[in-house]
């Protein structure tokens, strides 16, 4: 048997994984409220940081600026959000939950808190906390490993 067989394919597992769980997500949250699991975490950034500035979302979901200038265009067409100037700079917009948004939150929580423990059933407490701090260090190694793989600035 050669050293690649042997080797756990986690990295893998966990593409499938995340797009297993998103899939599912989705189909959830558009059958019951007409968003995705993506529009469903910006509706979570702008509910805790309300105002909140569409750098800000970006940040908390891992975003390019455009991926979150086109989320932030399909919610607002959808009613979830309004976009306001900002009153310190005319130039940068402010984003807002309307009623509708906070609506979609409130339904969303328990659709949520079901989905974390359908995943983990089956799973004991020591497992579940091996299974955070193991997801919570991928999250750390691959962002450090990221940092160091950007391409520099071009020089002007």
């Amino acid at each position: 048997m050669n050293y690649m067989s042997q080797q756990p394919r986690i990295f893998h597992l966990m593409q499938l994984a995340h797009r297993a769980l998103f899939r599912a997500a989705d189909q959830r949250l558009q059958a019951s409220l007409g968003i995705s699991a993506v529009q469903q975490g910006a509706l979570f950034v702008i509910g805790k940081q309300e105002p909140c500035k569409p750098s800000s979302i970006a940040k908390a979901l891992d975003m390019n600026k455009s991926a979150v200038t086109t989320l932030l265009t399909r919610l607002e067409t959808a009613g979830f959000i309004q976009r306001v100037a900002d009153a310190q700079d005319g130039r940068a917009q402010r984003i807002s939950l309307t009623a509708k948004g906070k609506d979609a939150i409130r339904k969303s929580v328990p659709l949520t808190k079901q989905a974390n423990a359908d995943l983990l059933n089956g799973f004991q407490p020591h497992e579940v906390e091996t299974i955070e701090r193991f997801l919570t260090q991928v999250i750390s190694t691959s962002a450090r490993a990221a940092s160091l793989t950007s391409p520099e600035p071009s020089p002007k």
